[in-house]
């Protein structure tokens, strides 16, 4: 028996779906700290971990338990069906486009603070170089992710948007 998709996001969703990225811009205000200490290490500096950088890696924690909870709440209570139906091949395309950038977005979410959390508790610069690397994806991931829900709210005028912004009332 399959469970029927949820008519919108719950309290809790909509809230940890906001929270993250709160945090995920937090996190590139911090990342400067962070960097100051990696390239002071790298330079075999003695070096004081700043109480920026230690906030960097408080958030970057947080962000791996929230993005937990939240995968843990698409599995229990499901997410909406679309609020688009593609009639059209482009349309089919974008929507698994945006499907995939979801599954993209959510890797993203839990590889940066692991990668993060690695490189700084065993000092691996190959966690790192990957974890700076990532920036750029996030952000192209994020931007596409914030073009899609304008073109959903202004173009298709469909209330996607909304639903992140209002629970579901069941």
């Amino acid at each position: 028996m399959t469970k029927e998709a949820p008519t919108g996001y719950s309290r809790m969703q909509i809230v940890l779906h906001w929270a993250v990225a709160v945090l995920v811009v937090v996190q590139f205000l911090l990342g400067p700290a962070m960097s100051a200490v990696a390239d002071g290490l790298r330079k075999g500096e003695a070096v004081g971990v700043s109480p920026l950088a230690w906030a960097h890696v408080a958030v970057g924690l947080a962000i791996l338990v929230l993005a937990c909870w939240r995968v843990g709440l698409r599995f229990a209570h499901g997410v909406p069906a679309p609020a688009f139906e593609p009639k059209t091949p482009e349309q089919e395309f974008l929507a698994f486009v945006t499907r995939e950038l979801t599954f993209f977005l959510y890797l993203t979410i839990f590889v940066l603070p692991i990668s993060g959390a690695v490189a700084w508790f065993y000092q691996s610069e190959v966690a790192a170089s990957a974890h700076a690397s990532m920036k750029v994806l996030v952000i192209a991931i994020v931007a596409i992710h914030v073009a899609i829900s304008l073109f959903h709210q202004f173009v298709l005028r469909d209330g996607a948007l909304q639903r992140m912004g209002r629970p579901q009332r069941d």
